[in-house]
């Protein structure tokens, strides 16, 4: 496990646990990530949030399914050609220009804050596979959102992983129209239904501390994202695709809270949103 660093005041406790959760996930036998890189940027600080989380077990299932998906949906549109740039908003301490077969000459560009991105670059030295290139910044502020999105165009990938869900509403309305205004092609977040989170966990307190007053998720971010011309391409469902991934260790989890007395958890509607979509502009298809 990694030891402490002086940068780690200026990451966020959700940032770290993250990490963590993508080193517990590498750590299975069964783990639907393999991210060699984690276990360092995490460090011992978090891991000891993780093993805090009253709902552990749950977060790191999740965080692995995100991660996995997400991966596999930007490894289709590489292998589609249709991409020479990402754009990683609140890139956070995400390794994938460094653990994923990316092509050399696609540019990476991670744009957070300058205190996150000194963390990263201090403790993750390993040359990346890709071009990559930091843009530090505060996402809420539309001068950094533009020097963000400087460059960018039709065959750029905009990513934003867990990141939508702590902004505050009229930060989502910016990037989907910052986004439309560069003429970004695709976009790839991660939507949850009200629904969902109910049906799973409640939120952590630590995360809902984190969050915008205004922040926004579900059925109302796919409609701010709507507002802005983007259309759904691709889904991979949290709810369905799942279980050929991940059937195994879901009747597992199943088992075991059955046995610990808790109440069976009901299946989501066929139409829950809940998953990893593609968004693209109505004129890249």
């Amino acid at each position: 496990m990694a030891g402490g660093n002086s940068e780690i005041s200026h990451v966020s406790d959700t940032a770290l646990m993250v990490a963590a959760a993508r080193a517990r996930e590498t750590a299975r036998p069964d783990g639907l990530v393999r991210d060699p890189y984690a276990d360092r940027l995490a460090g011992e600080r978090g891991h000891a949030i993780l093993d805090a989380s009253p709902r552990g077990d749950i977060l790191t299932f999740g965080v692995g399914m995100r991660s996995r998906f997400l991966d596999d949906l930007l490894l289709e549109l590489l292998a589609e050609d249709r991409l020479d740039t990402v754009l990683l908003l609140g890139a956070g301490l995400d390794t994938r220009p460094w653990r994923l077969d990316l092509p050399p000459q696609l540019l990476w560009i991670e744009a957070d804050f300058p205190g996150m991105l000194d963390y990263k670059s201090a403790i993750l030295t390993d040359a990346p596979r890709c071009r990559l290139e930091r843009r530090p910044g505060d996402l809420t502020d539309p001068a950094a959102r533009a020097a963000a999105f400087a460059g960018t165009g039709p065959r750029t990938l905009l990513i934003t992983e867990g990141l939508l869900m702590y902004l505050p509403a009229e930060a989502v309305e910016g990037i989907a129209s910052d986004a439309a205004a560069a003429q970004v092609g695709y976009w790839i977040m991660d939507l949850t239904s009200d629904a969902f989170s109910s049906r799973i966990t409640q939120q952590d307190q630590a995360i809902e501390n984190v969050r915008a007053r205004t922040a926004i998720k579900g059925s109302a971010m796919q409609a701010a994202i709507e507002r802005h011309g983007w259309r759904g391409m691709r889904l991979r469902s949290y709810t369905r695709d799942v279980m050929s991934i991940a059937g195994a260790r879901i009747a597992a989890m199943m088992e075991a809270r059955a046995a610990a007395g808790l109440p069976r958890m009901e299946p989501a509607p066929a139409d829950d949103p809940s998953g990893v979509h593609v968004f693209s502009r109505a004129t890249t298809g």
